[in-house]
């Protein structure tokens, strides 16, 4: 059912609309000024579908309201917003559109022509959003098509070296953690993987009897293998989508001191992509078999690394894999065994749940009491969703508790019993049934001016809606 605010002081105009739109199967809130509307909306989830907002309004009108809820409230224009007017100049649309209404209803209205603007509106609302969803799924499959090729093309390239196999999954792996341990975002942690899954494109170009070697290279053989670097950067510039993702492959042999290739840079020159892709690289080459040596101890690889400080490695990205390495007590975290199979299998689920869209619900949520996550997630829809709400809802409830407090010492019941109504909708749309069903209980205490439950109630309410701000955290 679609859902309508209307938002007017005059009682008669509100009621008079509210009538002719729930004719039409519409649920219809009346509102009676601006600052009862952003009283009612915070933390709100999830939006009504319109709001009808009249203009000429005691106190706050409604191109001051429309710009306080954008600011505080719906900062992204979620909410769509048809102005209510007996105006007819120009210059009052021209205000209005400008701060983002999609349509102007004139007073007085006839009940076709409201009815059907509203409708035809509501239709166009459910298109944009339809189209908006059907985007994001071809999104989500076309990323999840560009990491199997991305995964396929790294197996590809360490089957070239017999004793490399999974090289480059490792070092995607642990640069990903890398990543994430420096604060890096998911959508960068992605894009570090994804450029460490093909650090090593270029050595499609080398010859299979160089990679395979298990004597030391010629000076001749060693430049052709130092072509690789440059031979994966112009593979992967050929992706305009992603034009970053030619670093972790140009510059991943570069050395701090400047003494790395193909280019010499030094220090912050390089790109930190490249230095977290360096190291872990660095780590996987020293735990890992080799045709020339098995893999090297624990402590000789750390004390590799912390000889590289400064001068190979970027120090700040060889602490963290220093770091690292001290918690990895029992030395599982090398080539075949079960931590670095637990790395490279988190750092790809992480990858590929991100990159889907895919969301899971945190274990406590389902053990909150007084929670009903059944209930919220079929009220929102799907978990994304379901997350987005509770996002919403816990970002609110220090700032909403404390409106309601201010309401009830000041004795504005009536501002109390709007905050106390858009509280137990939005709980219940999260399965916070506990403190919307206590807040249905005070919204009809105020009606009835019960001042007694009011204040002996609102304490109980407030300690159980507080107790949420941590656990939605």
């Amino acid at each position: 059912m679609d859902w309508i605010v209307i938002v007017d002081d005059d009682q008669e105009n509100r009621a008079r609309a509210a009538s002719i739109l729930r004719k039409e199967n519409i649920k219809v809130t009346e509102l009676l000024s601006g600052e009862e509307l952003l009283n009612y909306l915070e933390g709100m989830t999830p939006f009504p579908d319109l709001i009808l907002l009249d203009i000429r309004m005691p106190g706050m009108d409604g191109f001051e309201t429309l710009s306080a809820m954008r600011k505080e409230i719906d900062p992204s224009s979620q909410i769509p917003v048809m102005f209510l007017t007996g105006d007819e100049d120009l210059q009052t649309e021209l205000t209005g559109l400008r701060l983002g209404a999609m349509d102007f209803l004139h007073k007085p209205f006839l009940p076709e022509i409201l009815a059907l603007r509203v409708l035809h509106n509501l239709e166009l609302i459910r298109l944009q959003r339809d189209l908006s969803r059907e985007v994001e799924r071809k999104s989500k499959e076309k990323n999840r098509l560009t990491l199997h090729v991305v995964q396929t093309l790294a197996e590809a390239i360490d089957a070239k070296d017999t004793y490399t196999n999974g090289h480059s999954g490792r070092v995607a792996s642990y640069s990903r953690e890398i990543a994430k341990r420096l604060g890096y975002d998911e959508e960068m942690q992605d894009e570090i993987y994804i450029m460490g899954l093909l650090h090593d494109i270029g050595k499609i170009g080398v010859s299979d009897q160089i990679i395979n070697k298990p004597a030391r290279l010629t000076d001749e053989e060693f430049a052709e293998m130092k072509t690789h670097p440059g031979t994966g950067s112009k593979i992967l510039q050929k992706i305009k989508e992603m034009p970053r993702l030619s670093f972790g492959a140009r510059w991943h042999h570069e050395r701090i001191d400047g003494r790395g290739y193909p280019d010499g840079l030094k220090g912050s020159e390089i790109p930190e992509e490249a230095r977290i892709i360096a190291v872990a690289d660095a780590y996987d080459a020293m735990t890992s078999n080799r045709s020339y040596r098995d893999l090297m101890p624990q402590a000789s690889v750390r004390a590799e690394i912390e000889r590289g400080k400064g001068t190979q490695f970027d120090p700040k990205i060889a602490d963290v894999m220093l770091a690292m390495i001290d918690e990895d007590t029992t030395y599982s975290m090398h080539e075949g065994a079960g931590e670095e199979e637990a790395i490279r299998s988190r750092a790809e689920e992480e990858t590929v749940n991100h990159m889907d869209g895919i969301a899971t619900l945190p274990e406590h949520l389902m053990k909150l009491p007084g929670f009903d996550t059944g209930l919220g997630l079929y009220l929102c829809g799907d978990t994304e969703d379901y997350l987005d709400a509770l996002s919403v809802f816990g970002a609110s409830i220090s700032s909403k508790s404390e409106k309601i407090n201010d309401a009830l010492s000041a004795g504005d019941i009536e501002t109390y019993r709007t905050l106390v109504h858009s509280l137990k909708s939005s709980a219940r749309t999260v399965g916070a049934v506990a403190v919307s069903d206590l807040a249905r209980e005070l919204e009809d205490a105020a009606r009835q001016n019960d001042l007694e439950k009011i204040r002996k109630e609102t304490p109980h309410l407030l300690s159980m809606y507080k107790a949420l701000e941590e656990p939605l955290r």
